[in-house]
């Protein structure tokens, strides 16, 4: 499997929800570290690439937030039940859901990421954290598309421990957010990845990084 890794100075995103931009939730204070793992397809990689990654760098217990909307909600509770993954609703209003799992082991990650895989690469809101529950919901102003709106969005709060994992637009792409050092150089991802991955540095994002520390 192959696929880039590029790093993002810090003027590509901020801690408002940006509509078609990074990110499409709110954050308390923005991460250290940015990156993305992209060039690939989500839906028709290797399906141990995440869970791999995760048992990786220890993440577990993972804890899954997804806004969605009433067309996914039958499935979503019927597969957490099935795969005896805890829930919870945040905010409900008349079609759109924000819900937070925690998914304890590896067996249950397996169950129910294809699901997760699906509602991301379909643009639902889809997020985990490693080892703590970081979610809240807050009224914020949107940037980007939605420049001008205010609505209830889900919020992360980042420690030093603890990682984010965001489904980018059309599955294409999986962002990290980190404030962990273990996660603030190119090698220190490679050597975190599963043996059967390939990865590329990008050297565009790479070349604005340098640009923003001159």
């Amino acid at each position: 499997m192959k696929l880039e890794i590029g790093f993002f100075p810090k003027y590509y995103y901020s801690k408002d929800p940006d509509a078609g931009g990074l990110f499409p939730f709110g954050m308390e204070e923005t991460p250290s570290y940015v990156f993305s793992m992209h060039n690939f397809y989500l839906p028709k990689c290797n399906s141990n690439f995440v869970p791999s990654l995760m048992e990786n760098i220890q993440a577990f217990p993972l804890y899954f937030c997804a806004e969605l909307s009433n067309f996914w909600k039958k499935e979503y509770e019927k597969q957490c039940q099935k795969s005896d993954v805890k829930f919870k609703y945040l905010y409900q209003e008349e079609n759109r859901l924000i819900t937070v799992a925690a998914v304890e082991n590896m067996s249950q990650l397996k169950a129910i990421f294809p699901l997760y895989i699906s509602m991301g690469s379909s643009n639902d809101l889809v997020m985990w954290s490693t080892n703590k529950d970081i979610y809240s919901v807050e009224e914020r102003d949107w940037k980007g598309n939605l420049e001008g709106k205010r609505a209830i969005v889900p919020v992360v709060k980042f420690d030093k421990k603890v990682s984010l994992y965001w489904i980018g637009y059309d599955g294409d792409s999986i962002f990290g957010l980190s404030n962990n050092d273990a996660f603030s150089t190119y090698k220190n991802i490679y050597e975190s990845l599963p043996h059967f991955v390939k990865p590329a540095l990008c050297e565009i994002y790479n070349k604005y990084e340098e640009s923003d520390d001159d």
